[in-house]
């Protein structure tokens, strides 16, 4: 790889209001594809939380805006691992 994929805008998963209710705190570790194309895809939910966590992050993910990795010229797909923290703020 020439160089990395760079994520331009990371949108924040929403904090339900069942995980306010339950005081659930931690964080959602994705694994994903960041493709040629510039679209997120494939994801694998390495450790997920409840009350809809997961869930929130997984559409988040989804929107993230980045510029492809490239090699030798050439966007290319790459592995990526995000981690949405839940916690009170």
């Amino acid at each position: 790889m020439t160089t990395r994929a760079r994520v331009l805008s990371k949108p924040e998963p929403q904090y339900t209001d069942e995980a306010r209710a339950k005081a659930v705190t931690g964080t959602v570790v994705l694994r994903c594809i960041f493709t040629a194309e510039g679209v997120v895809k494939h994801l694998l939910v390495v450790r997920g939380l409840p009350a809809g966590l997961t869930e929130q992050s997984i559409s988040a993910a989804r929107r993230l805006k980045f510029v492809p990795a490239t090699k030798d010229g050439r966007s290319v797909s790459t592995y990526m691992q995000l981690e949405y923290r839940f916690g009170f703020r």
